[in-house]
Parts: C-alpha cells; sequence; structure tokens
C-alpha cells in the first residue's frame, strides 16, 4: 500500500517539469551529453534543449 502511494506522488504532475513546448519528448544526460559532443543540439531535423536550474535538470529533445 504504501509503495502505490509512493509511486502515485513521485509521478504527480506536481513533481513533473513540463516540456518547454508541445512537440519536446524527455531524454536521458546521456543522450544530450552525446548529441553535445557531436555538435548535434541544434541540427535541421531536430533540437536538444536542457531546463532547470544547476541542482536539477532535464533535458528535452524536439524533432524539427
Amino acid at each position: 500500500m504504501l509503495c502505490a502511494f509512493v509511486v502515485a506522488s513521485v509521478s504527480s504532475p506536481v513533481f513533473a517539469q513540463q516540456p518547454p513546448g508541445p512537440d519536446f519528448r524527455r531524454v536521458s544526460k546521456v543522450e544530450y551529453d552525446s548529441a553535445k559532443s557531436h555538435y548535434l543540439l541544434r541540427a535541421k531535423f531536430g533540437a536538444y534543449v536542457r531546463t532547470g536550474h544547476f541542482w536539477r535538470r532535464y533535458y528535452w529533445y524536439c524533432r524539427g
């Protein structure tokens, strides 16, 4: 019973970071860093965006 409450409270919209736009999907830090190392943060096929404060980052991808 307690486990279900914890899962419900963590996944509630109050704690979730909203995407910066309607076409954005959440990606991992590894995927973001890989795109950064290949100079693909902004390309003709899409863009990666990092949001949040330095203590909690969120990574997003938008296909353009």
